[in-house]
């Protein structure tokens, strides 16, 4: 067991003296997760990284975020919380991911939809999330770190731009409880539509999570035109023109947020302040996604 993982676990005071405990890795990309099993019941632990201040996480507001979707059956239940280190303790939902087909089932859209319905209508936190802002901020720090940049940054900038412009003009009701990195690996199903992993929820566009999940396999393929709209009906009744265009912005926006985090995380690594993850080259990920937004936002 890895040296930082048994400090943690001492300061978990339903843990430290536990007769019984096992320690399984899991996947995870901002941070070292496992599943640990005490006495037969089962757990998940989140050892924080270090690289929250520079992603805008606040793990004070991101509690409160927990606990509020805990309460509502949406996320996992929090038994145990290490602030300011944001260390976690979750019980573990024993459910499943979608495999693509599945995902595309209608029936699962509309089981997801109901489940965002009902998180976005809770009422909204502390924490705020703008993927506008967020990209700004990365792009700063990148830039400070000497990560290359992909050719033609400006022009998706000011893309960005008409787009928030285009948020600005809706007098509909977009702000809402916002989960904001809804790809599959934080959907589950174990009877009922679990979402997990909240470090970057908060008050934000409902439009966002929207576009998220039709980019939830890391393609813009996710869900094909016809089951973006039976998404956007199963949401709003009625499909106006207003809402397509909302979506396919917040779809550029998922997308130019997903790469910034990409090259932002790549500057982390070369500066030490977070591990390689074996298997997964974080600039690579960051350019493939900008060499598709430019074919797919001409």
């Amino acid at each position: 067991m890895h040296s930082q993982v048994e400090e943690v676990i001492t300061k978990i005071p339903a843990w430290k003296d536990a007769d019984n405990l096992q320690v399984e890795p899991l996947a995870g990309l901002n941070n070292t997760n496992y599943l640990v099993t005490v006495n037969g019941d089962r757990y998940v632990l989140r050892v924080s990284g270090q690289n929250t201040v520079q992603l805008g996480i606040n793990r004070e507001y991101e509690f409160e975020v927990l606990s509020a979707v805990s309460k509502a059956g949406i996320g996992a239940h929090v038994e145990y919380s290490i602030l300011p280190e944001g260390h976690l303790v979750t019980r573990f939902i024993n459910g499943h991911h979608f495999s693509l087909e599945e995902y595309r089932k209608p029936e699962n859209i509309q089981r997801i939809v109901k489940t965002l319905k009902r998180l976005h209508k809770l009422p909204l936190p502390k924490a705020t999330f703008s993927p506008f802002r967020c990209v700004e901020s990365y792009a700063e720090q990148a830039q400070s770190m000497r990560v290359p940049f992909p050719y033609g940054f400006d022009r998706l900038l000011e893309k960005m731009e008409k787009i928030e412009q285009e948020q600005t003009r809706d007098t509909s009701s977009w702000k809402g409880f916002c989960h904001n990195d809804l790809f599959f690996v934080n959907v589950l199903d174990d009877g009922k539509i679990r979402f997990i992993d909240w470090e970057f929820s908060g008050a934000g566009d409902i439009y966002y999570d929207l576009a998220t999940l039709t980019y939830a396999y890391d393609s813009p393929d996710s869900l094909p035109r016809s089951l973006q709209e039976y998404m956007l009906a199963c949401y709003f009744g009625e499909v106006r023109n207003e809402n397509w265009t909302r979506l396919q912005g917040m779809k550029f926006m998922v997308m130019f947020f997903t790469a910034m985090w990409g090259l932002l995380q790549q500057g982390m690594q070369n500066e030490g302040l977070i591990r390689e993850i074996e298997g997964f080259n974080y600039l690579k990920y960051a350019n493939v996604t900008f060499e598709t937004m430019k074919k797919l936002f001409r």
